[in-house]
C-alpha cells in the first residue's frame, strides 16, 4: 500500500513561513529597555538617599581616643656585661633544687599571685641532658630452634590418571568418571 501526498494532513504538507528573527530581536530590545529604565530609577533613588545621608552626617564629632600612645624615652647605652652576669646568676639560682617541706605538719604553700618579683623561670621542657648516657635497647633474642614437620600433599588419582589437553571435554569426562568410581 502506497500513500499519496494528498493523504497527508495539511499541517504536515504546508510549508513553514519564513518570518526571520525579527520577533526575537524585538523582544530582546524591549526587555533591555525595561531593564535599563528600572536600573536608572533605582540608581537615582539610591543617589538621593546617599546625598541626604552625607549632608546630615557632614559634621560628626571627633571620637575620643581609647588609648594614648607615647614613645619611650631613649635608654642610655646598656652595660651588657652586667646584664649577662645578672642573668647567669638567676639561671644558676633557678637550677638549684628547691627544698620543700616533707612533714605533714606544714602543707605546701600555693602561689596565688604572679608578678615580676616572684617569677622563677622553669627552663625548657624538651632539652636533653648530656650527663645521662645513652643506653641502646637490647634486641630480642630469637627463640630456640623450632621443629618443622612437612606433610606431603596426596596426589589424587583423577589428576594423574587422565590424559589429554587441560580443559578438554575428554579430560573433564575422565576426571568425572575416576572421581565417581575411585573416591579417596
Amino acid at each position: 500500500m502506497k500513500a499519496n501526498r494528498d493523504d497527508a494532513p495539511e499541517w504536515l504538507t504546508s510549508r513553514p513561513r519564513k518570518s526571520g528573527n525579527l520577533g526575537v530581536v524585538l523582544a530582546g530590545v524591549i526587555g533591555m529597555v525595561i531593564t535599563l529604565g528600572a536600573l536608572t530609577v533605582a540608581g537615582q533613588a539610591f543617589m538621593q538617599t546617599t546625598v541626604k545621608n552625607l549632608s546630615e552626617n557632614r559634621q560628626q564629632p571627633k571620637p575620643k581616643p581609647v588609648a594614648e600612645i607615647t614613645r619611650a624615652e631613649p635608654a642610655p647605652s646598656k652595660d651588657w656585661d652586667l646584664i649577662v652576669d645578672q642573668q647567669a646568676r638567676r639561671d644558676a639560682m633557678s637550677q638549684q633544687p628547691i627544698e620543700q617541706p616533707t612533714s605533714s605538719e606544714s602543707p605546701a604553700i600555693k602561689q596565688t599571685m604572679f608578678n615580676d618579683e616572684n617569677y622563677t623561670p622553669r627552663g625548657a621542657d624538651n632539652v636533653l641532658s648530656l650527663r645521662e648516657s645513652y643506653q641502646p635497647v637490647e634486641p630480642e633474642k630469637p627463640a630456640g630452634k623450632v621443629k618443622v614437620t612437612v606433610i606431603k600433599e596426596e596426589q589424587k588419582l583423577k589428576d594423574w590418571a587422565c590424559w589429554g589437553k587441560e580443559g578438554s571435554i575428554e579430560r573433564r569426562n575422565c576426571k568425572t568418571k575416576v572421581g565417581l568410581n575411585y573416591r579417596n
